[in-house]
C-alpha cells in the first residue's frame, strides 16, 4: 500500500504529516512510527503527525514522537499541520482543530502560523528551576551561556531523577537578555535528543521569563537554534492565559512510502 505524506518544519523542528480523513490509513505500528522518523533508514523527523477526522472540528491532530509513541501536545507540530490543511483547502486562514489537550484557534498568514495554547495555572519550583506544563511538561533552567552547556548528558541525567523517571520531562536552558527576548535549547522526551526548536518549550522559556524576572511583558520572542519563536499572553498572578505561539513554518517536501502490512 502506497501512502502519502508532507514533510514541514518550523523553525528545524520537523515532522511527517499524513492525512487521514479518508480514514484508509491502516495501523502505524510504534516500530513503523520509529522507523519513518529515523534519520538514516527512514523519511527522518523529530514526530509524526496524523490528521484524523473530527466530528466537531475540521481536524483532530494525533501527534507521535520519534521513539514511536502517542505524545502529548506539539506546538510547532500544531503550527505545521495547521499549514498543511490550509494548503489542502480543508482549513481557511482562521479556523479551529483539535488536539490531545483540546481545541486551539489559528490564524495562517502566508508562511506565519500562529496557534492559540491553553491557560497555564500553576508551576512547581524544581531546585530554582521551574516546572511548568504548557501542554506538554517542561523543566526550564536559567543559565547564562548556552553554548557551554553539554545538554544531552545533562538532560539524560534529569530523565533518570525522582520526580521525572515515570513521565519524562521535556529540559530547557534559557539565557534571558532581556524581559521580552531569550535564548533557548531544549531537549525533547520522546526524541531522546535535541531538536532545533520545541513550540510547548518556547512557551514554558517565555512563561519562565516572567515568572523569573517578575515582569509584567506580555510579548517574549524566542530565539532558538532553528529560528525565532513568539509567544503572545496575558497574565495575572501568575496565572497565564490568552497564550498565542507563532511564527514560520515551511513545507520541505512531499513524497510517498510503501506500507507492507507484516
Amino acid at each position: 500500500m502506497k501512502i502519502s505524506f508532507e514533510k514541514y518544519h518550523g523553525c528545524g523542528n520537523d515532522f511527517i504529516i499524513i492525512n487521514n480523513l479518508s480514514k484508509t490509513l491502516p495501523n502505524l505500528t510504534k516500530d513503523i512510527i520509529k522507523q519513518l522518523c529515523n534519520r538514516k533508514f527512514g523519511i527522518g523527523a523529530d514526530g509524526l503527525i496524523i490528521v484524523n477526522e473530527s466530528s466537531e472540528y475540521p481536524f483532530k491532530m494525533t501527534y507521535y514522537n520519534s521513539d514511536g509513541n502517542i505524545s502529548t501536545m506539539c506546538g510547532n507540530g500544531g503550527r505545521c499541520v495547521v499549514h498543511h490543511c490550509y494548503s489542502q483547502k480543508i482549513v481557511g486562514e482562521n479556523s479551529d482543530f483539535i488536539a490531545c489537550d483540546g481545541v486551539h484557534s489559528s490564524v495562517v498568514n502566508g508562511n506565519f502560523v500562529k496557534i492559540s495554547m491553553n491557560n497555564v495555572s500553576e508551576y512547581k519550583v524544581v531546585d530554582e528551576n521551574i516546572f511548568i506544563d504548557t501542554g506538554s511538561p517542561h523543566l526550564v533552567i536559567r543559565k547564562n551561556k548556552l553554548n557551554d552547556i553539554d545538554i544531552i548528558p545533562v538532560s539524560r541525567e534529569i530523565q533518570k531523577t525522582k520526580l521525572f523517571k515515570n513521565e519524562g520531562v521535556n529540559v530547557n536552558f534559557l539565557s534571558i537578555i532581556n524581559e521580552n527576548i531569550v535564548n533557548l535549547r531544549t531537549y525533547e522526551r520522546g526524541v531522546e535528543n535535541e531538536t532545533l526548536s520545541c513550540g510547548t518549550g518556547a512557551v514554558a522559556a517565555a512563561l519562565s521569563t516572567s515568572i523569573f524576572l517578575k515582569s509584567k511583558s506580555q510579548k517574549v520572542i524566542v530565539k532558538t537554534k532553528g529560528g525565532d519563536l513568539i509567544v503572545d499572553f496575558k497574565h495575572d498572578n501568575n496565572n497565564f492565559y490568552d497564550i498565542y505561539l507563532s511564527g514560520e513554518v515551511e513545507k520541505v517536501f512531499s513524497g510517498i512510502f510503501n506500507y507492507e502490512k507484516n
